[in-house]
């Protein structure tokens, strides 16, 4: 019984969405996904391709990791549709040999954001912890997570620094990734750097082999050392801190 009355809710749902199409497609000449891509698609795209809401996108990214829900799902499930329609954009006109109308697209994001280590752009931080920190908690962590790293797996790091719920180190978290998009972006758009072309590289993909596929050029790959150095700058004296802690007594 329950199985037929589902059946109910789902036919008036796709009657009333035929019955809208068709006065769509005989009074107006046009159709409902038009519609739809005219009045809610193109403007939001229009606005994920900014680079202030690109920079809302990734503050949420980081924020929501902070207390150990996983953003970059819960952000991209919203930001997908839209930046992937960037990435096509661009490849479609890279094809053509167009100038490329974006810059903020999914391979941007998968490149320039997640590609740099995982989420947060931790790869400079494993690699401090691991060489670096004078700690053996650290050390050992770092050395975990540095395989991982390179591979842009950075769970190992989020829960075992832990960077989850940690205050001392909120600031870097959640600062680095929004100064080192905009320094790409700002980048690309002075045409320092080409920007990614809309061919799809895989999020696992080491840095600067990354880079290079995404813009078909080396300076793609060489604009990603750019930016693990930034985050390292960025993350280096809150690590200190961190390194200097004195550890919790047990009595």
């Amino acid at each position: 019984s329950k199985s037929f009355a589902a059946l109910i809710p789902a036919i008036i749902t796709l009657t009333v969405f035929l019955v809208i199409n068709a006065i769509m497609t005989g009074v107006f000449n046009a159709n409902l996904h038009d519609l739809v891509y005219e009045l809610i698609q193109k403007p939001l795209t229009g606005l994920g391709s900014s680079l202030p809401a690109t920079l809302l996108a990734l503050f949420f990214v980081q924020f929501l990791w902070f207390f150990g829900l996983h953003g970059q799902i819960i952000v991209n499930s919203v930001m997908d549709p839209i930046w992937n329609t960037l990435m096509l954009d661009n490849l479609e006109a890279y094809q053509n040999g167009d100038a490329l109308p974006h810059i903020v697209t999914k391979p941007f994001m998968e490149t320039f954001t997640v590609g740099l280590g995982g989420s947060g752009m931790t790869l400079a931080v494993v690699i401090l912890m691991a060489f670096v920190l004078k700690k053996k908690q650290y050390r050992d962590v770092g050395r975990l997570a540095l395989a991982p790293g390179i591979f842009n797996v950075n769970e190992p790091a989020i829960f075992g620094m832990p960077i989850v719920l940690n205050a001392t180190i909120l600031i870097p978290w959640v600062v680095a990734p929004l100064v080192v998009t905009t320094f790409n972006y700002l980048v690309m758009a002075a045409g320092l750097v080409p920007a990614p072309t809309g061919v799809s590289v895989p999020w696992t993909v080491p840095v600067v082999f990354s880079g290079v596929l995404a813009t078909n050029s080396w300076l793609g790959g060489l604009l990603q050392v750019i930016d693990v150095v930034i985050v390292g700058l960025i993350w280096y004296p809150f690590l200190r801190v961190l390194d200097r802690q004195a550890e919790p007594s047990i009595d």
